[in-house]
């Protein structure tokens, strides 16, 4: 990875030897080894395991929701980053997830290159198949790089995605106070 990075930049007609892009080949391919295609190595299975039965949770429709925990990802258009915010709700089945799966979950799926609303289904998906949960409900506000920084260049505009599915795609009302919980803006 790091000689592609190196063969870009000399294509970019840019001098890599005795400048300060020296290590920028190496710099450039461990950060997306660490933190922007990491999530190719990460399993949703192995990262919900840690959940666990609890008596009189199931049929409840109580909604456990982890809001505004902050994610970066990758663009895969572009190769650009994203940034924002996740919100995660579930009503559980026979299983509770550790609060801090929920946000490891995000990453596993955010840390591929993704487009935002395959990584909002995702997130939905795992949460219905691997605890059993009887709804999901997740919504993704990011500032895209991509658009903000090149294109038509729109800076402070926001892309919201949503998914819901199980008793939330099924009762507007359980849907709605997931919705009004979340920061203001976030869902409109």
């Amino acid at each position: 990875m790091a000689q592609a990075i190196r063969s870009f930049l000399d294509a970019c007609g840019l001098d890599v030897e005795g400048t300060e892009l020296e290590g920028t080949p190496e710099n450039v391919a461990r950060a997306f080894c660490e933190s922007f295609i990491d999530g190719y190595d990460a399993d949703p299975a192995e990262i919900l395991k840690t959940a666990y039965t609890s008596k009189g949770i199931a049929g409840a429709a109580e909604i456990v929701l982890v809001k505004d925990v902050p994610f970066h990802g990758m663009c895969p258009h572009h190769l650009l980053p994203f940034h924002g915010r996740a919100h995660v709700a579930y009503i559980p089945g026979q299983k509770l997830a550790s609060l801090s799966s929920l946000a490891r979950l995000v990453d596993c799926f955010a840390h591929r290159l993704e487009i935002q609303e395959t990584i909002t289904r995702q997130i939905a998906k795992a949460l219905m198949e691997h605890l059993d949960a009887a709804g999901t409900a997740v919504v993704l506000d990011t500032d895209q790089t991509c658009m903000t920084a090149r294109g038509v260049t729109r800076a402070g505009a926001r892309t919201v995605s949503q998914h819901f599915t199980g008793k939330f795609s099924e009762d507007a009302g359980l849907r709605a106070d997931f919705l009004q919980s979340l920061p203001p803006g976030t869902s409109s």
